[in-house]
């Protein structure tokens, strides 16, 4: 048996002539698949410019369960014929070469293990791996020059012999949580050679003043001070002026599709904007409606504004905006890292939102884990059971980190929260609000319990047109930060697999529950029926596996069970006992 496992570990064995997948037909969870079962086909041909990988591990995401329920609805399927070409879902996945086209020979080798960032772009296009790419609900697939050359060099990259393949396979959704409290995150300056609008007041006559050049494309200067328009035109970047413009008159002449200024990889929009001392929140809101994506707002202003400010969740949470400001007159303030916390608050008090989810745990195990730790956490969920859940697992973490764990649900306990709140903040209000609910109601209703100099991640994504509440003017005041991301990079991958390594972040706790191949489908209905509080895993190779809970190891395989870290948690080690008990059983 351990030969066995020693020659899969090292991709020895003599490859099979077919292989099992599960292609997803486009109209619900009964499309994946034929009859509940995967497809048999012969093993995907290795070309001269392809790699041929074996799928060890594939992480079950929410993200995969709603491209099953939305089908074409799904945006990224680009209206695709399902029945001629069925897509290969599966974007979590680790991953081990087993051929190498003659091309790749200088750079892969067979038994190297890989790691995989889904989102691929090739020849300016985006061509995601599990979406419009053959993804990982498969024991083989083929990897060919848009992934391993891309735009930006190759999508996947080595990790260690000795990782274990779950936690390889959820490095992707570990990364998402990571990058949400990174400054790379947001661009925290205005853009090179991108569309910058500043907009003042008629008859303001402050002394603004900016201690960075400016090397914009154009800038455009609407009702900006006398002063601060002679210092702009003394830059290099050409200048026009647009007296009594508004945000969408500028996008429409400056920011167009076609137009010469505009970028397009960020769409209609413009890059930066400054505004000067706006006079109510519906302007502040028409310039972040009017930003691109990984655009910079600088609100610059002493004055509260008359509301909050309308700000589209989706929006937030998917285009990456910086909105930044100071209070003036040195419009340069707001701008670096230094002036932007993106980071948990040292020593405070965080409240997460949805925290009973695999996504929300993980912002838990994160910040339970970090060093400069908060000092509190809220920890919020509807459901009770999953409250319960939660302080279950996370309850000795918690107390050996030194840190407070509060868990209440808003909807069984309203008034509790709010007590909680104030005995943990001193009436303060919290440091940090990460939101992992896609409900923006709900952070509405947070948003009082926010400290003024408070920061707020918005990690969960609604669809376009929900707006959400905020009081930007804090930012220039106080120096709160309102933020929001979706995806990662490479860059993001390794450095959650160099937490991984140095032992900072224990990666595969996450792990709720187990199933081979056939039991594929099953996971994915768990996932879209919120079954399990962590992530499914599914081991392609481990075919008549069936879906198992890790509690429910105990009776089923207590070989394996007994493997399991503390509070049942799982481990490489009882990875690799799965694997030699599945084995010795087959």
């Amino acid at each position: 048996m351990i030969q066995r496992w020693q020659h899969y570990q090292e991709a020895q064995a003599v490859l099979p002539i077919h292989n099992l997948a599960w292609p997803f037909f486009g109209a619900g969870l009964a499309s994946v698949g034929v009859n509940g079962q995967p497809v048999m086909a012969p093993l995907p041909a290795c070309r001269p410019d392809e790699i041929l990988v074996r799928v060890d591990a594939l992480g079950l995401c929410a993200s995969d369960a709603k491209m099953v329920r939305l089908g074409l609805e799904y945006p990224l399927f680009f209206a695709r014929d399902f029945a001629a070409h069925p897509a290969q879902l599966g974007h979590e996945a680790a991953l081990t070469v087993v051929q190498v086209g003659e091309q790749w020979r200088d750079r892969y080798v067979v038994g190297q293990r890989l790691g995989i960032q889904p989102d691929v772009y090739s020849a300016g296009q985006r061509v995601i791996f599990g979406v419009n790419l053959p993804g990982a609900m498969t024991q083989y697939v083929t990897l060919d020059r848009r992934v391993l050359a891309g735009d930006d060099g190759s999508y996947v990259f080595p990790v260690p012999a000795a990782s274990g393949y779950a936690e390889v396979a959820l490095l992707e959704p570990w990364a998402c949580v990571d990058v949400a409290y990174s400054p790379t995150a947001r661009r925290l300056a205005p853009k090179r050679g991108g569309l910058l609008w500043i907009a003042g007041q008629p008859g303001d006559t402050q002394q603004y003043t900016m201690s960075r050049a400016l090397d914009s494309s154009l800038v455009v200067l609407s009702d900006a001070p006398d002063a601060f328009v002679a210092w702009v035109r003394s830059q290099p970047a050409p200048v026009v002026e647009r007296n009594g413009a508004s945000a969408a008159e500028i996008v429409q002449e400056f920011a167009g599709d076609g137009d010469s200024h505009s970028n397009s990889d960020s769409g209609a929009g413009i890059d930066d904007i400054i505004l000067l001392d706006p006079p109510h929140a519906a302007a502040v809101a028409a310039a972040v409606a009017a930003l691109a994506d990984h655009g910079t707002l600088n609100l610059v202003t002493t004055q509260p504004l008359d509301a909050h400010v309308a700000v589209d969740m989706h929006k937030l949470h998917y285009q990456h905006l910086a909105l930044l400001g100071c209070s003036g007159p040195e419009v340069a303030a707001a701008y670096g890292v230094a002036a932007n916390r993106s980071e948990l608050r040292a020593g405070g008090v965080t409240w997460i939102m949805g925290a009973g989810g695999a996504m929300g745990r993980m912002h838990l195990q994160r910040a339970l884990q970090m060093p400069g730790r908060p000092r509190a956490i809220l920890a919020t969920n509807r459901g009770q059971a999953r409250l319960d859940a939660l302080r279950r697992d996370y309850a000795a973490l918690a107390e050996a980190a030194g840190v407070e764990l509060v868990t209440v649900s808003p909807e069984a306990e309203p008034e509790r929260l709010t007590r909680e709140v104030a005995r943990l903040t001193g009436g303060r209000g919290c440091d940090d609000i990460v939101v992992v609910v896609p409900d923006p109601a709900a952070v509405n209703a947070a948003l009082p319990h926010l400290a003024h100099d408070g920061l707020v991640v918005v990690f969960a994504g609604v669809p376009a047109g929900a707006p959400i509440h905020l009081p930007l003017d804090w930012i220039a005041r106080y120096g709160a930060q309102f933020t929001g991301t979706s995806g990662s990079t490479v860059a993001d991958q390794l450095h959650v697999l160099a937490k991984m390594q140095q032992g900072a972040l224990a990666a595969a706790q996450i792990v709720a529950a187990v199933g081979g191949m056939n039991a594929l489908q099953a996971g994915l209905r768990a996932v879209m029926e919120q079954r399990y509080p962590g992530k499914v895993v599914i081991y392609p190779h481990l075919v008549e596996l069936p879906l198992l809970s890790l509690p429910q190891l105990k009776d089923a395989l207590p070989a394996v069970y007994a493997q399991l870290g503390p509070g049942e948690t799982w481990s490489n080690t009882a990875e690799q006992a799965l694997f030699e008990a599945y084995w010795e059983r087959a």
